[in-house]
């Protein structure tokens, strides 16, 4: 249910206001009464409505410092003045501080449950964008989680050869469409060319130890293939070239520069 704070110096208006608001059936229930501004933002801060109506010429602080001092407390309340003041002044103050409606007393009653009826439905409407935002930024964060979660867990565990798109959305608890337009997102490829550029990145820097001879079949296994003919056509989509030729041709390249170290 929704909660409204009346504000006002004359008592009959409060009251009758009061009155009004719990006949209309509108799933509106009126938390509180104050007869003077301090009154007032007190039963704003305990009760934070979603409607506040209050008049603007009141004791201790008038209805235009109740509102600006309400707006810290929740930016999204409707808030409907009703005043005796009509000076352009107050109007343009009220503006600024997001005020729903400003009506000039006395009210047209026929018009008022209108009035309060439209408030609540852009209160349930700023509720719903706000909802939405919040909703579409809660899945931005977990998709940027899991992205680097996966990310960690190919790049620890590319080596092995079952290393599969379905193990790893079953490992952080997603499927595997979500995982594969993360993992497209992160890093502009999908799982297997990703995959495999780690896996190659790995070979060439295998194949070019100069301090372990490393035969073909080896690091095919090493890096994650199930078997060397699979890593050599692999490696040569990626390089353009053999295994073996890489290592050939880099191996003359280092020969023909040591002399020169």
């Amino acid at each position: 249910m929704f909660r409204a704070v009346i504000a006002d110096d004359e008592e009959t208006i409060r009251n009758g206001l009061k009155k009004l608001i719990e006949s209309y059936d509108l799933n509106l229930s009126v938390v509180g009464t104050a007869q003077d501004g301090e009154e007032a933002l007190q039963l704003i801060k305990d009760y934070q409505p979603e409607l506040i109506i209050i008049d603007i010429n009141m004791p201790f602080m008038n209805g235009l410092e109740v509102i600006e001092k309400s707006r810290i407390i929740d930016t999204n309340a409707k808030i409907i003045i009703i005043s005796g003041y009509d000076q352009f002044e107050y109007a343009q103050k009220a503006l600024e501080h997001g005020v729903f409606s400003y009506l000039l007393k006395p009210i047209q009653y026929r018009n008022f449950k209108n009035i309060i009826i439209k408030a609540l439905d852009s209160y349930r409407e700023r509720m719903w964008e706000l909802n939405k935002l919040a909703e579409s930024n809660t899945i931005e964060l977990s998709s940027k989680c899991i992205g680097n979660q996966a990310i960690v867990y190919i790049k620890e565990n590319y080596s092995k050869n079952d290393l599969t798109l379905n193990l790893i959305a079953e490992q952080l608890h997603t499927s595997q469409s979500n995982l594969t337009r993360i993992i497209k997102h992160k890093t502009g490829e999908n799982f297997t060319d990703y995959l495999n550029k780690l896996r190659i990145d790995m070979a060439i820097k295998l194949l070019l130890d100069k301090d372990k001879d490393f035969t073909i079949n080896d690091i095919a296994n090493i890096v994650g293939y199930s078997s060397q003919h699979y890593f050599s056509r692999a490696f040569k989509n990626y390089m353009g070239v053999s295994p073996i030729q890489y290592k050939n041709k880099n191996n003359k390249c280092y020969h023909k520069k040591s002399p020169l170290w």
